[in-house]
């Protein structure tokens, strides 16, 4: 039998592809060797991103928060929720903040009684938008 020459996994390319020894085993087993060099072939490149991998911490290291699709549409709708909140509270909160330095309330009322007052203000006028562009949608 003769000796089988085994690609070891830090020779090149070129080294690979033109072995110094004769890759002529019997009929019946050349398809493995030949398979197996391509696949030590594949390897000597795949082997330094493995490395560099586990410079980096390994394949057990976290990369971060991992959730499913599931998980990461609950999170966008929250933050887009919070960012409607904000941009929809936020003007009446100034307005009042600003009416409490300068003129002061009535005798009775609260920053948060105006706080209301301007969000529910707010968000009729934002129902009265959508349902006129609702009403005219259809013509």
């Amino acid at each position: 039998m003769k000796a089988w020459h085994c690609v070891s996994l830090d020779k090149t390319e070129a080294d690979i592809a033109m072995p110094s020894r004769s890759l002529n085993p019997a009929p019946g087993e050349a398809s493995d060797h030949l398979a197996e060099t391509r696949f030590r072939a594949r390897m000597a490149r795949v082997g330094p991103a493995l490395a560099r991998q586990a410079d980096r911490g390994g394949p057990g290291r976290s990369r971060g928060l991992r959730l499913g699709w599931m998980g990461w549409l609950i999170v966008d709708g929250l933050a887009a929720l919070l960012l409607v909140t904000a941009l929809v509270a936020w003007p009446p909160i100034q307005a009042c903040r600003q009416q409490e330095q300068t003129v002061g309330f009535y005798p009775g009322q609260s920053i948060g009684e105006c706080i209301h007052r301007g969000l529910a203000a707010r968000l009729d006028k934002a129902d009265q938008s959508v349902t006129g562009w609702l009403r005219g949608f259809g013509r």
